[in-house]
């Protein structure tokens, strides 16, 4: 498993030496970010039956007294916390490239609460909350995060969900505009999440219309 200097290693290989020290002062010192919840209802899209899948691609659901599959190096830190997250009946689903873990996301299937961003989300009969997706940087550009998508939601039928929803960071625009081509929409809730030497805590606010990413070449993004 890898040291926390190992992954701080990694991360500069990854991010460069100004945005790591840039990333370390947010997680560490102070940083405000801006989400919006967005949701899926079944019917709102088509997501296909996998076709564009590429072939070295597979995929697992993993629930509660079942065991993860196994782990890359840039997931493997996490062993002990998806653990507890299957523990306490979260559902996970992992994209694997030959068997081994590369990504995942992850179900809530009954209230979420997170004692570390001070949120709590109800999560009512025949719903999920999704958060937790992950794909190693290194596999990105290899069109993993869109077949880990369709894959969960045309699961979403076996595991009892009608509607889906999470929150994306507008910062994070491969994510939102990803959630955007799969059919989510966004509900009309703001989440500020205010990081202070440690502390965290976060707001909510309702708002019309559509806030889209931060991204300038969004602008003419289509609203409603």
């Amino acid at each position: 498993m890898a040291t926390k200097s190992q992954r701080l290693i990694q991360r500069f290989r990854e991010l460069g030496i100004t945005a790591t020290l840039r990333k370390l002062f947010a997680d560490r010192v102070m940083r405000r970010s801006t989400s919006v919840i967005v949701e899926y209802q079944a019917g709102w899209s088509v997501v296909g039956d996998g076709a564009q899948t590429p072939s070295w691609l597979s995929f697992r659901t993993v629930r509660k007294g079942e065991e993860l599959p196994p782990l890359n190096d840039w997931l493997a830190w996490r062993d002990a916390g998806f653990a507890a997250m299957l523990e306490s009946g979260k559902v996970g689903i992992f994209v694997l490239d030959e068997g081994v873990a590369i990504g995942c996301v992850w179900l809530s299937l009954t209230d979420h609460h997170d004692p570390v961003a001070r949120e709590h989300y109800p999560v009512r009969e025949r719903e999920g909350y999704h958060y937790c997706w992950l794909v190693d940087p290194a596999d990105r550009r290899r069109n993993v995060a869109f077949p880990m998508c369709r894959y969960m939601l045309n699961n979403f039928p076996a595991l009892g969900i009608d509607r889906t929803f999470g929150v994306v960071d507008r910062d994070n625009r491969p994510s939102y505009l990803i959630q955007l081509r799969m059919g989510y929409r966004e509900r009309g809730v703001k989440v500020v999440h205010f990081h202070l030497f440690g502390w965290r805590w976060t707001t909510m606010s309702r708002y019309d219309g559509v806030l889209g990413t931060t991204n300038p070449k969004d602008r003419k993004m289509i609203r409603g």
